[in-house]
């Protein structure tokens, strides 16, 4: 992985690509939109294309999805596959010759360097990193073009391995997100935002926060051009999210879920409080001490995100917190994409007092 940072210093003085043609370890690719199509094995591969050894024959001049991943003693998971569009060359008794079709402005020699390592590498972990670096670095420049090294740099050495890590998942998570949506392949983002989800959500641990951050990655794309007054929105809620605790985003979605559950069965939608109680709490956040979990809130409330704050002048025993999430909570629920996240409780139901932790509306 020391190219990278080679490869960081010559973006100014970029290269044409050798398209060397190397023996890969163990890849196989396939047609993913075609239930007969087997797992073939790749016979080499270059930074212009492969040869693929199989049966199949398709058209030659026909653009076609193939997805490549390794077979065998590497653990598979969406993010060891490269899903990629490739251009039919030629056929042959043996086989298929592909080309790849990459995004516009892809640097030739950034490509050339993931080809070239996804080949020759052979420890698991360093190829899985391989791949994914191969995966993250095609979708960014599908949506920003070469606007994606503001992005790719963070990847190339600004970010440590875990961050890293966490940042291909936020981009996976994405990349899932965004196949569901209309006219997703018209979709372009920002490379200034996208770069700011990767620099400060790669900071994150858990799942759930990771989860949100992919929706506000997918939210902050656009079929039409984004104006200045999208970026400033985008930035606005790149601020709220990175500010958030696991314990403070799970209390907003599940207050969030509970107001739109609550609208979606009325027409005319009564004024709605989020009211639990600190046993119910306790089991959603997995805290037993109730002044812990009245500080958690109290973060929420003061950048606007629920509408109430716990009263801390009150020595009376706490009896119910008020979670009701405010319009601004609301509208980073929906940007961040929640409503497909299921907002699971920290503790078992046998571990906590009270009941299921569903909450009173009043």
């Amino acid at each position: 992985m020391n190219q990278w940072k080679s490869w960081v210093r010559r973006l100014s003085r970029p290269e044409m690509p050798r398209a060397e043609r190397r023996v890969p370890l163990g890849f196989v690719a396939w047609r993913p939109n075609s239930p007969a199509s087997k797992r073939s094995t790749v016979a080499d591969i270059s930074s212009s294309g492969i040869y693929l050894h199989t049966e199949e024959r398709w058209p030659v001049g026909e653009v076609i999805p193939v997805t490549i991943e390794v077979e065998g003693w590497l653990a598979k998971g969406a993010q060891q596959q490269i899903p990629m569009q490739m251009l039919v060359v030629r056929t042959d008794e043996h086989g298929v010759g592909l080309s790849f079709v990459l995004p516009a402005g892809l640097d030739p020699d950034l490509w050339e360097i993931l080809v070239k390592d996804s080949a020759v590498l052979t420890d698991p972990i360093d190829l899985a990193y391989a791949l994914k670096m191969m995966r993250t670095v095609l979708f960014l420049y599908r949506l920003c073009n070469a606007g994606a090294n503001e992005a790719i740099i963070l990847l190339g050495g600004e970010l440590d391995a875990p961050r890293t890590e966490n940042a291909f998942e936020i981009s996976l998570g994405a990349e899932k997100l965004l196949a569901s949506e209309t006219d997703a392949d018209k979709m372009r983002a920002h490379p200034g935002i996208i770069a700011s989800i990767f620099k400060y959500g790669s900071w994150v641990q858990d799942d759930l926060t990771k989860q949100l951050w992919s929706g506000l990655f997918v939210t902050s794309c656009n079929v039409d051009a984004i104006d200045k007054s999208a970026i400033e929105s985008a930035k606005v809620f790149v601020d709220l999210l990175v500010n958030l605790t696991p314990t403070q985003s799970l209390i907003l979605i599940t207050a969030c879920k509970k107001v739109i559950d609550i609208k979606s069965g009325s027409q005319n939608p009564p004024s709605t409080r989020i009211l639990f109680t600190p046993e119910e709490m306790t089991q959603l956040t997995g805290i037993y001490d109730p002044a812990r979990i009245a500080v958690e809130t109290a973060y929420l409330f003061n950048p606007g995100l629920i509408e109430k704050v716990f009263d801390f002048t009150s020595y009376l025993p706490m009896e119910k917190f008020d979670i009701t999430p405010s319009r601004l909570g609301l509208e980073l629920y929906k940007r961040c994409k929640a409503e497909r996240i299921i907002a699971k409780p920290q503790l078992d139901k046998s571990e906590a007092q009270g009941n299921s932790g569903a909450g009173e509306l009043v």
